[in-house]
């Protein structure tokens, strides 16, 4: 195979976002990377679009020219990206050399130039929220507070290795959520001393017919009314995830939430009162770029 051109540390860091993220604009890259000055960031950006490391999307067009460029694996990327290995511990003991990233995963990066504007959309979203969660850590840390936000995406979790890998092997996969994260509390030397809160969050496109969307909210309700004692001991916590769905407009919020409302009545009318019931919110993708995942005021409670 023809050799790679070579790629400083932090572009190899920004490969990996990529590989995570799918999609990112140059703003969302600076923030990942907690960089300052975004003229480096565009200098890294434009030798790996030379490279043939990553391509972008990027409009001329007068009225489209305010908005910032948007990244995406090249050729060259995933090529880089097959090279990369990690050694673990095989079922004999020895210690195996094993691909960083599946084979599998790195294929659908070949077809990255053909995903919908709202595929790229979707992937934007998720990169915002997780913005939010590192920005959430800084400010904790700078108020003394002891919390910290673990999250993983869905290219995280998919990872046999990874925390949360135990949910595709629940019901044969039935949830597949877009971003997991938890509220940890630290102890005094920065330590995880308990997870506070779980969260699943699933964003729904704004393509996707309705037919499919009372599947999904089924899905979630059977996964928190059959699998809520599988995810308690797996995640060592008390309480269910707060499930965490994003509907692309308010007309679907609304049939979202009472659809719910309708299979969680369904599901637990039986049960006595002292059970734990499940938590399921809803915001449009409005509210949640306009304030952020962590405010309060623009969930609804199913």
């Amino acid at each position: 195979m023809t050799e790679l051109p070579t790629l400083t540390k932090k572009q190899q860091e920004i490969l990996r976002l990529l590989y995570i993220f799918r999609f990112l604009n140059r703003i969302q890259i600076q923030a990942l990377l907690n960089h300052k000055d975004p003229k480096t960031i565009n200098l890294w950006l434009r030798d790996l679009r030379t490279k043939g490391y990553v391509e972008w999307i990027y409009s001329t067009h007068f009225a489209e020219k305010t908005k910032p460029a948007i990244y995406y694996l090249a050729l060259n990327g995933v090529r880089y990206l097959r090279t990369l290995t990690r050694k673990s511990k095989g079922e004999d003991g020895e210690i195996e050399v094993r691909p960083t990233y599946s084979p599998a995963e790195l294929r659908k990066r070949y077809k990255e130039p053909t995903r919908s504007q709202t595929f790229i959309d979707r992937c934007i979203l998720v990169a915002d929220c997780v913005i939010t969660l590192r920005k959430e850590d800084t400010t904790n840390e700078t108020k003394g507070k002891k919390l910290r936000y673990y999250y993983q995406t869905e290219a995280d979790y998919l990872l046999e290795r990874s925390y949360y890998h135990f949910v595709l092997d629940i019901d044969d996969e039935l949830i597949h959520p877009h971003l997991i994260f938890c509220q940890d509390k630290l102890d005094k030397e920065g330590k995880e001393e308990a997870t506070l809160e779980s969260y699943i969050l699933e964003i729904f496109d704004s393509t996707l017919p309705r037919y499919r969307m009372k599947k999904r909210l089924g899905d979630y309700v059977k996964f928190l009314d059959d699998e809520g004692d599988e995810w308690k001991d797996q995640t060592d916590t008390e309480k269910l995830p707060i499930v965490l769905f994003v509907c692309p407009r308010m007309s679907d919020l609304i049939y979202a939430k009472r659809r719910t409302r309708k299979l969680v009545a369904d599901a637990w009318y039986w049960k006595d009162d002292v059970v734990e019931k499940p938590r399921v919110r809803f915001t449009t993708v409005e509210k949640i770029r306009e304030h952020g995942l962590l405010a309060k005021e623009i969930w609804e409670q199913a």
